[in-house]
């Protein structure tokens, strides 16, 4: 596999929306973790990392229960979410 190749798969991945929200999220962790510190069994280590990799778990799922839940809707739904019911709307 060439370096161009898999840059571009990179950039690929990177661009999605779940790549997006995985990104998004483990920068937000990561911030959160670089003022946090985990202790346990008498070691201690920075919580930037682990703190990193689940905000970018709980990012790459968020977006991925967004879009499945969108998915799963009419589209009248998405777009006129008060109007659930046609008789609720004519009142």
């Amino acid at each position: 596999m060439t370096e161009e190749n898999l840059t571009s798969k990179v950039f690929k991945k990177a661009t999605t929306k779940e790549g997006m929200g995985t990104i998004g999220g483990a920068a937000i962790g990561g911030w959160v973790g670089s003022s946090v510190g985990i202790a346990a069994l008498g070691t201690a280590v920075a919580g930037t990392l682990p703190i990193a990799i689940v905000g970018g778990a709980i990012g790459y799922l968020g977006v991925k229960a967004y879009k499945n839940n969108n998915k799963n809707k009419e589209p009248e739904e998405i777009l006129e979410p008060e109007k659930k019911n046609k008789e609720d709307a004519e009142f």
